[in-house]
């Protein structure tokens, strides 16, 4: 009966010593917050973030295993999941880590606009305005008004005709035309002028 007790009484003990999940992705998030001062090192991308938040996951492995399941480290949605509450604690504890990674953070697509002039050969009505010039060169270009601009009034409301001359300014985007099942680069005027 003695040992009966003293081996419960250990058990008891034993679990009292697992860290809650909170507690636990709080202590993670410390060794995080931590690591990445005391090493003066600036996160920069996601996957830096991930090699040094597994570097401090792998410190409390038996507790991570304890509240995430034996499978946690070979399931992604689960490395996925803990990422996300992990990302909570450590953006109050250390948010100078994500400012870093914001600062660097380049997903703008710069627009490069180009031109051209010549006379218009072609001005077509469908779904979308489209518009063919014929360049000095004898070179025809086919062009597309696709957004509003300060002078798209000129060809809305049928002030130019085939044969006006004009400088176009347009940029290429690439847009998937459904009737080919392919992306088509495009040429999206955005300022015409009159010559």
């Amino acid at each position: 009966m003695r040992s009966l007790l003293l081996f419960l009484l250990c058990c008891n003990f034993a679990q009292a010593q697992k860290l809650t999940k909170i507690e636990l992705l709080g202590a993670i998030s410390e060794d995080f917050c931590n690591q990445v001062s005391d090493l003066d090192v600036k996160i920069t991308n996601e996957g830096m973030l991930g090699i040094y938040m597994l570097k401090s996951i792998g410190k409390y492995q038996d507790e991570v295993t304890y509240h995430f399941g034996e499978d946690f480290f070979s399931d992604q949605s689960g490395m996925q999941g803990i990422g996300e509450e992990l990302g909570m604690h450590m953006a109050l504890k250390c948010p100078h880590v994500f400012a870093d990674i914001f600062e660097n953070d380049t997903t703008e697509i710069e627009t490069s606009y180009l031109s051209v002039s010549g006379k218009i050969s072609k001005i077509q009505k469908g779904e979308f305005l489209t518009f063919t010039i014929k360049e000095p060169s004898g070179k025809s270009s086919e062009f597309i008004l696709f957004n509003n601009f300060e002078t798209a009034y000129l060809l809305t409301d049928g002030i130019l005709k085939n044969n006006d001359q004009i400088e176009v300014s347009y940029y290429v985007s690439e847009i998937y035309n459904a009737k080919i099942g392919r992306y088509i680069n495009y040429k999206i005027v955005s300022y015409i002028e009159k010559i």
